[in-house]
């Protein structure tokens, strides 16, 4: 059965991904860019892209109402933004009003795509959210607005999909891929001793379909590859591009120091990634598992440079 469905945020790596997992599985997807953006994905019969503004009631009501499923991909992601309320104008309002809209067009299924940090790492789906990513306007804006679309689940399938960092196909090298860029051109790595749980972000669109297919609303489900040191992360990177590298770990105190200097320059005024929040992000041991989503969706995911 032909299925329409709606795609906000496709000018952006994640996704650009689902839309063509979902294309490429006999889906007819509709697309939304921002104005002046591009999609960079295949082109498809099953493909229309359209500018539209995701925040904007009156742009998403007529594609609304023409789909029977919203993944809701669009966000801002921004990391030296200093004020909650700008990243609750985009990421919590704009989930409450396309919500609303699904509700009104008898819209079927809602996936919500929130971020792995919303959930405690070190464990699965349930745990609370914890120290330093509770000081992360970004994720702190990712957990209202799943919570807003967990609470329609009793109107329409709601399915909120966690997933950890996400590398690869069609990123930018500004973006998460700047990790690629890093390993390929710097001969000496600078390592935190912390580590993250990342994905190919091909496996992370694959599992967000399955969730759309398979999940059970009210549900969340961690989207997660395999968990690494940073130190382990590079080296497989390189191996992956066939580099050899030197790795020096640095020491905890020196990435404080580093992140009380990002504050002191913010309250300045100048914008900077730079933050304590950020270091510290940078020190803790960002793990977590996938086994909901292998249990109930079937998702098994292959490992970075894993054909």
């Amino acid at each position: 059965m032909e299925k329409s469905i709606l795609v906000t945020g496709a000018n952006g790596m994640l996704a650009t991904n689902i839309i063509e997992k979902l294309a490429s599985a006999g889906y007819k997807v509709t697309g939304t860019v921002r104005k002046g953006r591009a999609y960079k994905g295949v082109s498809s019969d099953n493909i229309e892209i359209v500018e539209a503004d995701f925040k904007d009631a009156g742009e998403m009501a007529p594609l609304v109402a023409r789909c029977d499923t919203v993944f809701h991909v669009a966000a801002m992601t921004s990391q030296s933004e200093k004020d909650y309320e700008v990243f609750r104008a985009v990421n919590v309002r704009s989930t409450e009003m396309l919500l609303e809209l699904a509700v009104a067009n008898s819209v079927k299924t809602f996936v919500y795509v929130s971020t792995a940090n919303t959930i405690g790492f070190g464990a699965a789906e349930g745990r609370e959210m914890m120290y330093p990513f509770t000081e992360s306007l970004y994720a702190r804006s990712k957990k209202e607005a799943e919570d807003a679309a967990l609470s329609y689940s009793d109107r329409l399938k709601v399915v909120v999909v966690n997933p950890t960092f996400m590398i690869g196909k069609y990123g930018s090298e500004k973006g998460s891929n700047r990790v690629f860029r890093m390993v390929r051109k710097s001969p000496v790595l600078f390592c935190p001793s912390g580590g993250k749980n990342v994905i190919d972000v091909q496996e992370a669109a694959r599992g967000m379909v399955l969730a759309m297919e398979r999940g059970t609303t009210g549900s969340q489900y961690l989207i997660c590859g395999r968990n690494y040191t940073y130190n382990g992360l590079f080296r497989k990177i390189a191996s992956g591009f066939n580099v050899r590298r030197m790795y020096i770990n640095l020491p905890d105190w020196l990435l404080r120091l580093a992140g009380h200097a990002g504050d002191l320059i913010a309250r300045c005024g100048i914008s900077t990634e730079v933050s304590s929040t950020n270091m510290n992000i940078l020190l803790i041991k960002n793990f977590y598992t996938t086994d909901k989503a292998a249990r109930e969706l079937g998702f098994l995911p292959h490992d970075l440079f894993e054909e």
